[in-house]
């Protein structure tokens, strides 16, 4: 998906709080509604198409009509998986 912005902060106890922001022309192309149905769905492709292997949970969806934007919140557990960090990212984002 195109139009994309990915935030990651880790969390003290090795969590991750997520934010992914998605103009809502984009969106709208793929969604019909900007509820947490679909918000999961976009996460998990996102997830899966970034080769991460983290849990989700506490998922909410957020669309802000004024500045068309799509939001998508969650927290990121990664206890007891195997989990590579993000050094590498821009070569993964720009995979063909």
């Amino acid at each position: 998906m195109d139009n994309i912005m990915v935030q990651r902060n880790k969390l003290e106890d090795g969590s991750y709080n997520l934010s992914i922001e998605v103009a809502d022309s984009a969106y709208f192309n793929i969604y019909d509604n900007a509820d947490n149905k679909s918000g999961e769905e976009l996460l998990r492709n996102y997830l899966k198409d970034n080769s991460d292997d983290a849990r989700y949970d506490n998922v909410k969806v957020n669309h802000n009509k004024n500045r068309h934007l799509v939001n998508i919140t969650a927290k990121l557990n990664y206890d007891s998986n195997l989990h590579t960090e993000y050094e590498n990212i821009s070569r993964l984002m720009h995979k063909k």
